[in-house]
């Protein structure tokens, strides 16, 4: 408030005190009281603008904390686990509707592991795999009952007649498969053929006769062997190699 107004209204003050008691107040108390006024009023404002300060200042430091409180990473709070692209995760799935095993298709058999060398039938030895142009390598897998195939050879024999993978038994040593006329009865010519879905789309195929599968090994080649609790690790490629020929 400016000095005039509250000069006026310690003379207003004075005048009320006058009417009540019919004695005006001398000069030195109009000037005492006004001064008192006015340091009333300075301590009232001081207090205020403390108060204002001090409620801005909790304001500030509040708006601080919120802003310095870390953020919460969003997300899972451990790694997760994937599997890499191409490993087979348990069984294989059953292959359905794939041309590839229609009959109407000739393919060359290859390991996924190997090199250069694809899988050949000879006519005195097991099924193995050659680097060159040794036995039969060009195959038709054709439907031979419910969820089996039977793999014969697309060249025929020199007789004219088909030749067919077939399981073979050689006592204590490891199942083999071997060439033999084809006969649709018979049940070690049935093969399951099972797909897993490899890196980029394409399918990788398991070969097995009842619960023996067709694996590599090291020193026996191609053999059929029961898994029991081992994983499966060989996985064979079909490449097509056209119409089969009949």
């Amino acid at each position: 408030m400016p000095s005039d107004d509250r000069f006026h209204e310690a003379l207003r003050d004075v005048a009320r005190r006058a009417g009540r008691t019919g004695r005006l107040a001398p000069a030195a108390d109009i000037r005492r009281r006004g001064e008192t006024l006015r340091r009333r009023r300075r301590a009232t404002t001081a207090a205020l603008a403390v108060t204002l300060v001090g409620a801005v200042g909790a304001g500030v430091t509040a708006i601080q904390l919120v802003t310095a409180a870390p953020q919460l990473p969003v997300g899972p709070a451990g790694p997760t686990m994937s599997v890499p692209s191409g490993s087979p995760t348990g069984a294989p799935t059953s292959v359905r509707d794939d041309p590839l095993l229609s009959g109407d298709r000739q393919v060359a058999i290859v390991r996924t592991d190997a090199f250069e060398s694809a899988v050949s039938l000879l006519d005195d030895d097991p099924l193995g795999e050659v680097d060159g142009t040794e036995g039969r390598r060009l195959f038709v897998i054709e439907p031979a009952g419910a969820e089996t195939f039977r793999i014969r050879a697309a060249e025929p024999n020199p007789d004219g007649s088909d030749a067919c993978w077939q399981v073979r038994s050689s006592g204590s040593d490891p199942l083999t498969v071997v060439a033999a006329d084809c006969v649709a009865s018979e049940p070690r010519q049935h093969f399951s053929i099972s797909v897993v879905e490899r890196a980029g789309g394409e399918p990788s195929y398991a070969i097995s006769s009842a619960s023996a599968y067709l694996q590599h090994s090291a020193t026996r080649g191609l053999i059929l062997e029961e898994l029991g609790d081992a994983t499966l690790t060989t996985y064979f490629r079909f490449v097509d190699n056209g119409p089969s020929p009949g």
